[in-house]
């Protein structure tokens, strides 16, 4: 069957079986998205990740309650009542006494959410050796990190790293499938360490600068300058690599509008404040259509060394005010998702850098703590509380738990979460660093829990071609390598070239800028390795001066996603050279490149490689109509533009931006040469 009767075939079938990312696929499941069909809503779950940040006081927040005196006497000036109006308010009698704590006031909307199963308080979680510095400790619970040597400087983030190993090669790059930045952070200007992939990528978009409308209109980083000309060398591709992925980024932009502008908010009344605006517009973009794996929210103002509360009003004051917006903020979030119909999509944690010391400083407030208490929410968590109370008799001189009550380690819960209610793998936990945190029990719904066989290692599956090939026309025996005079006089597309006839591709492959040693751009086609008439995958790239291929972002080898590891035909073709196919499939998993350069019977059918001596071996040039025979065609198509300087066109057989009688002699020396039928278009 020849390519073109094959496409046309495949189109006229069920779209819903044959098609993915628009392209004509194999009528089956790929092995690595079986999971997903078997659990079909947990590629649809979404983590809210709510940062307090200043240092929550936990003790404040949660009053153990069998310790009361101990806690009153420590704390004389901020303590708050166990009797009375404004007293604090017991949670849940239900637990072991040891456990039972006495809510701040101002939780009501907490209180409400705990009595209909919507939240759970973990005790006593931070990280080993605590640090006291708000940033550093910062750092640390974003890069996974904690005070020990060997884990204190991470350059990147957690969050980082998954959505990297989950979802590899795909931000900056997003397809059908995945129209949506990865990861969305609101509230802060500065990019969070949480969202930096091993590379040093951004793996998120930042929104920041809200409206009176809850939405955030600027999208921070985005957007670049061309810098034209670039040096020819790696600097110079460095800097297109740093221009691509921000010209990638615009399309986030644009996606986020348009999914905020489909969005809506239930009747749900948010609080008027920033924290508030930053769940409704969570809340918006979600029910827009939003496939935003992880958001993270910010919300300012803890770090209470003075003014905690008012004298003789413990109650009230900053820390009253900002719990307030804290669980009355995240209680309109889950009304308004459950009104949307799209509640049991979203598990919300919120936790903070440190907690404060136990005893109070003279000042109405305290002073830097080290672990403390952390939220879950949402439907889909199991309720109640994990951990014990602190220990109030066992204190530092300074005023700190001692180290020794550290409870959980922060890593164990977000372990949990990635695996039982994202469903990272075992695999995707050891790249985020995870793997020797025990998992704790009971955070997530048991029915909700994510089954051992529905993990996943990557939502999108990928693999990596590596080929080496030659053109005719562009190779120069001199060195063996082929020109770059294209590229040299600005003159290849910052767009590929194979969407019209015959290639009909439907990609829409772009850079800002061409790097310098590229000769031209080059479609790819994988086909099946039991039957080479199923076209698996396309994907343009770019051929490098020296016959490999080469990603949009310079890097060797060209990635194609939504395909399983395994052994497919390859084959390249240009616009105007006979296109060539390998005559044994390639394992995806090698690390050598398929080598079409070195020997004919490295292209299948009969002389598909030109001998240019020297042992190398290149694509027939001459088939100015990419219809895979020279014939009279692509002669008359030379005829009626025979005189062009400086153009990229087809018919410039040698690629050196000039149409003459050398790319008549390239046509004329294989006027019969005809390419495999199997690869015709």
């Amino acid at each position: 069957m020849k390519r073109r009767d094959f496409l046309k075939n495949s189109m006229a079938m069920s779209a819903g079986s044959f098609l993915l990312s628009n392209l004509p696929f194999r009528a089956f499941a790929s092995e690595s998205m079986i999971p997903l069909l078997n659990c079909p809503n947990i590629n649809d779950r979404v983590l809210v990740i709510l940062f307090l940040k200043g240092g929550n006081d936990g003790l404040n927040t949660l009053v153990p309650i069998n310790q009361y005196d101990t806690y009153a006497g420590y704390r004389p000036g901020i303590k708050l009542s166990d009797t009375g109006t404004n007293a604090f308010v017991p949670l849940d009698n239900t637990l072991p006494l040891a456990d039972q704590v006495g809510l701040h006031p101002v939780m009501s909307s907490f209180k409400s959410m705990y009595d209909n199963a919507q939240a759970r308080i973990i005790q006593r979680v931070g990280y080993p050796n605590s640090n006291g510095s708000h940033f550093k400790s910062t750092d640390l619970w974003m890069s996974g990190g904690d005070g020990t040597p060997a884990n204190f400087n991470l350059s990147s983030g957690w969050m980082g790293r998954f959505l990297n190993t989950a979802y590899p090669g795909l931000y900056g790059n997003p397809i059908p499938e995945f129209p949506d930045p990865l990861g969305i952070q609101l509230g802060d200007r500065k990019p969070s360490l949480g969202f930096y992939n091993d590379e040093g990528l951004y793996m998120a978009t930042n929104l920041s600068q809200q409206d009176p409308n809850g939405l955030y209109d600027s999208i921070q980083g985005i957007g670049t300058a061309e810098h034209s000309p670039l040096p020819n060398s790696e600097y110079g591709q460095q800097i297109a690599h740093i221009m691509q992925v921000e010209n990638n980024t615009n399309i986030y932009a644009q996606r986020v509008t348009n999914v905020f502008g489909a969005g809506t908010n239930s009747s749900t009344t948010y609080p008027d404040t920033n924290l508030g605006n930053q769940f409704k517009t969570v809340a918006k973009l979600l029910s827009g259509g939003s496939m935003t794996k992880v958001f993270l929210l910010h919300h300012s103002g803890f770090d209470t060394h003075a003014g905690q509360s008012e004298a003789g009003s413990s109650h009230i004051g900053r820390h009253a005010e900002l719990l307030s917006d804290m669980f009355d903020s995240i209680k309109a979030f889950h009304e308004d998702l459950t009104n949307l119909g799209i509640e049991q999509r979203v598990l919300t944690s919120a936790f903070s850098e440190f907690g404060r010391q136990v005893i109070e400083n003279g000042s109405l407030g305290t002073d830097h703590g080290n672990f403390g208490p952390v939220f879950l929410f949402g439907s889909s968590v199991k309720p109640g509380m994990t951990g014990t109370n602190i220990d109030l008799s066992d204190i530092t001189s300074g005023g700190k738990p001692n180290e020794t009550q550290l409870q959980f380690d922060y890593r164990q819960m977000f372990r949990t979460l990635l695996q039982d209610w994202l469903g990272a793998s075992d695999s995707v936990i050891t790249e985020v660093k995870y793997d020797v945190h025990a998992h704790i029990p009971d955070l997530v719904e048991t029915n909700i829990v994510v089954d051992p066989t529905c993990y996943v290692d990557t939502y999108v599956s990928q693999i990596q071609i590596k080929a080496k090939v030659f053109l005719e026309g562009f190779y120069d025996p001199n060195d063996g390598e082929l020109r770059t005079d294209l590229v040299e006089k600005g003159l290849i597309p910052l767009t590929q070239p194979y969407n019209t006839a015959p290639f009909n591709y439907i990609g829409t492959e772009n850079v800002t800028t061409i790097p310098w040693n590229v000769a031209d751009w080059v479609l790819i086609e994988l086909r099946d390795s039991s039957d080479i008439n199923i076209v698996v995958a396309q994907q343009a790239a770019f051929l490098r001066n020296d016959g490999l291929l080469m990603d949009l972002n310079g890097n060797l080898g060209v990635t194609i996603k939504n395909v399983d590891a395994g052994s497919y035909y390859i084959t390249i073709y240009h616009r105007n050279h006979i296109a060539v196919v390998s005559s044994v499939p390639y394992d995806s998993s090698s690390s050598t490149p398929y080598d079409f350069t070195t020997a004919v019977a490295s292209a299948y059918g009969t002389n598909q490689l030109k001998d240019m001596g020297a042992g190398a071996f290149a694509m027939f040039a001459g088939d100015f109509d990419a219809s895979g025979i020279n014939d009279t065609t692509d002669l008359n198509t030379w005829k009626a533009n025979s005189s062009i300087v400086n153009e990229y066109r087809s018919i410039d057989g040698d690629g050196n931006g000039v149409v003459n009688n050398l790319d008549y002699n390239l046509w004329k020396r294989n006027q019969t040469q005809q390419g495999d039928p199997i690869i015709q278009p």
